[in-house]
């Protein structure tokens, strides 16, 4: 949308009436961020790592899954967060669930053994470092949506994630 607004602009039609003719051709041309961002998980649990096929969760599992912020793992993030909403059909949001628990079994079964679930100021500086390197293999829901947004989704050139590849603006 941006790029057919700066072709708008160069084009001789004043910036205003360029946003407002690209903002009244958006719903027709282009996507809703709904559908960009869950073509963006979709892609991001299609890669190696997150494929699958995985056995589907217990019910008690599924619970555990809908409790946000409960695990270790939630903010194993480089940058600032922005919190969005957007709609996901329920299947996408059941798959992504289930990756997130069973990608994370060994990690987190790792760090319950070794009593480092929790942080604890009285760990010693090496439980300290073996902790953030079982984090950092935790995938929460969060983490896998932000990754599938960072590789395969949109993001304004002045936004850009500190996790996604550097990329030049084409509005140059």
């Amino acid at each position: 949308m941006a790029l057919y607004t700066q072709k708008l602009i160069e084009r001789g039609m004043p910036p205003k009436e360029a946003r407002l003719r690209a903002r009244l051709r958006r719903p027709r041309r282009w996507p809703s961020l709904d559908d960009i961002v869950t073509r963006a998980i979709e892609q991001r649990l299609a890669e190696e790592d997150l494929r699958g096929p995985w056995h589907p969760l217990s019910a008690e599992e599924e619970e555990d899954a809908t409790l946000a912020g409960r695990r270790p793992g939630n903010k194993n993030y480089p940058g600032f967060l922005k919190y969005r909403a957007y709609e996901l059909p329920s299947d996408l949001v059941v798959r992504l669930r289930t990756t997130a628990v069973r990608v994370s079994e060994e990690p987190l079964a790792e760090l319950e053994a070794l009593g480092l679930t929790y942080n604890r100021p009285d760990y010693e500086s090496e439980q300290w470092e073996q902790r953030e390197a079982l984090v950092e293999l935790v995938f929460s829901v969060p983490r896998i949506v932000r990754q599938g947004l960072e590789r395969y989704g949109p993001w304004p050139w002045e936004e850009w994630p500190p996790s996604a590849p550097i990329q030049e603006s084409p509005i140059s």
